[in-house]
């Protein structure tokens, strides 16, 4: 992730020798559907009611990696972070939480949706995404997960950026993926990390994850001499930060320093591989 942030103070040492349980890192090729429900006014606790059933009904499915509800309760919107190992997975999601999404979509005055994967992969997903009006992202080849999520209550920390990139710096831009990759796999408190794009409203997108708020801000330290390569290179760029409780509190100074959206996550949130 890049952005523009003030100078940090370095972070202490050992968090950033703190490593995860062992894993290796490999390609990353999953795909993730990105629901944003906008929830009617005074549907809220209704809408939450539902989160449950969701959950009984993925704990049955063998290809999904992690789910879990988060929510800003101030613009009454909800997002769902989750992700399947291939297209056929993120399918047999659909079918299998059906009965479900109905009546919760009922409670939503809006549903935006979008869809991230490997470009053979969301070949596949076409249909869908025209169906559900859902826009596609394509993940970035060298994008890659370090294997170290643990199985059991999710209590990871996601940063979302949406950098809005003008078309005579789209290559430019593009071309600096590499130096956060180099930058970021030596990160041992990173999760994933892969740039996803859409070429044509000129977004791109990073899906990346860590295991804690101090694993974030390391992150965010880490960066910061990359992001020097990418100033100037985007018009804007939307944040979100989705954490629990406990760990969105630790970063509210830099949400503040950077404009960022907080999303509180479920305590229900699990991860299954």
């Amino acid at each position: 992730m890049g952005t523009i942030t003030k100078s940090r103070p370095a972070f202490r040492t050992a968090v950033l020798r703190r490593h995860l349980s062992a894993g290796a890192r490999t390609k990353d090729t999953r795909v993730s559907i990105h629901p944003y429900f906008t929830v009617k006014e005074g549907k809220m606790d209704e809408f939450k009611a539902t989160f449950g059933d969701f959950y009984k009904c993925v704990d049955k499915e063998t290809n999904c990696f992690y789910y879990g509800f988060s929510v800003n309760d101030d613009e009454r919107v909800v997002y769902n972070r989750e992700c399947y190992d291939s297209a056929e997975g993120l399918l047999k999601h659909i079918d299998n939480t059906a009965a479900v999404a109905g009546p919760a979509g009922d409670l939503c005055s809006e549903v935006k949706l979008e869809i991230h994967g490997p470009a053979e992969e969301l070949k596949k997903l076409e249909p869908l995404a025209k169906d559900i009006d859902a826009k596609m992202f394509v993940l970035d080849g060298n994008g890659f997960t370090n294997n170290n999520m643990k199985p059991g209550k999710d209590t990871a920390v996601s940063i979302h950026p949406y950098f809005k990139v003008p078309a005579d710096k789209w290559d430019q831009f593009v071309a600096a993926f590499e130096k956060y990759y180099e930058a970021v796999k030596n990160e041992p408190n990173n999760h994933h990390y892969a740039f996803s794009f859409n070429k044509d409203e000129g977004i791109v997108f990073n899906r990346e994850q860590y295991d804690s708020a101090e694993g974030l801000l390391a992150h965010i330290e880490n960066t910061a001499p990359v992001n020097e390569v990418t100033a100037g290179l985007f018009d804007s760029v939307d944040l979100e930060i989705h954490g629990p409780a406990s760990e969105l509190e630790k970063l509210k100074d830099f949400a503040e320093e950077s404009g960022s959206k907080l999303f509180v996550l479920d305590e229900n949130a699990r991860c299954y591989k």
